[in-house]
Parts: structure tokens; C-alpha cells; sequence
């Protein structure tokens, strides 16, 4: 028995075929994802005492303010984000009265990668500090 195809059939075919295969719950740049996200905040050298305050992007894409977190600072979140949403760090030290050189290392990690990471050195009496990182 001989299987004759037409070229309508084949061609109907390979477009089912391409069609059907790109077919996906998520879009192509793969949003939305569900993630962990670690902030960190480490003394290196120079502090003495908490943090005067801590802010970071929490679960639902809102903002959580923290007082008088001592250092080494740590907090995990899991997270679905979406294409644009960020995910932010920020910090202040009291440093007293100033003129102490201190070195704070300020890391955002994502399902355990450092995505975006920064050391503030300063001498100031009130040192501020931020990072973000956009999800694209």
C-alpha cells in the first residue's frame, strides 16, 4: 500500500505542528516566576551598634520598614513577581558622631544568586544606602 500526501496536507501538518509546540502557561520571557529573595546587609569593618533602620520590598511588591536591626541583617522571601516588578534594600546607621570609617556590604540574591550587591564606605555621623534590581 503506498501513503500519498498532498502538499496541503503537509503543509497543514507543519503548521499544527509550530503552532501547537510554542504553546505556554508563561510568556516567552518566562514571567511570571515564583522566586526566593534574600536581602542581606553585613558590618565589614567600623560599625558598632544596629541598624537604625531597614526597608525592603516584601512578598506582595510592598514595602517592609524594619527598626534596629542588628547586624549581620538577613531576610528571605518567596515571591511571584512579574516582568517589571523590582525588588529594593535600603539601610540607616547611626554612625554617632561621625568620623568612624565604616564599610557596610548591602547584597540582593535571588534563588540563591547575587543579583545586585554594593559597599558603602563613609564616615558620616548618618549613613543611608539603597539598591534595586529590575526584573526583565
Amino acid at each position: 500500500m503506498k501513503l500519498i500526501f498532498s502538499r496541503t496536507t503537509l503543509l497543514i501538518g507543519l503548521l499544527c505542528i509550530v503552532l501547537f509546540s510554542g504553546c505556554d502557561k508563561e510568556d516567552a520571557s518566562g514571567f511570571p516566576k515564583k522566586v526566593s529573595i534574600e536581602y542581606r546587609i553585613t558590618g565589614i569593618s567600623g560599625v558598632d551598634g544596629p541598624l537604625t533602620s531597614v526597608s525592603f520590598t516584601n512578598e506582595t511588591g510592598g514595602s517592609t520598614d524594619l527598626v534596629n536591626q542588628s547586624f549581620p541583617f538577613s531576610r528571605t522571601i518567596i515571591s511571584t513577581l512579574n516582568a517589571g516588578d523590582d525588588a529594593t534594600l535600603s539601610f540607616r546607621y547611626g554612625n554617632g558622631s561621625g568620623g568612624t570609617n565604616v564599610s557596610i556590604k548591602m547584597e540582593i540574591l535571588v534563588d540563591g544568586k547575587v543579583i545586585n550587591t554594593e559597599t558603602v564606605n563613609s564616615s558620616n555621623a548618618v549613613v543611608i544606602a539603597a539598591i534595586a534590581y529590575v526584573f526583565i
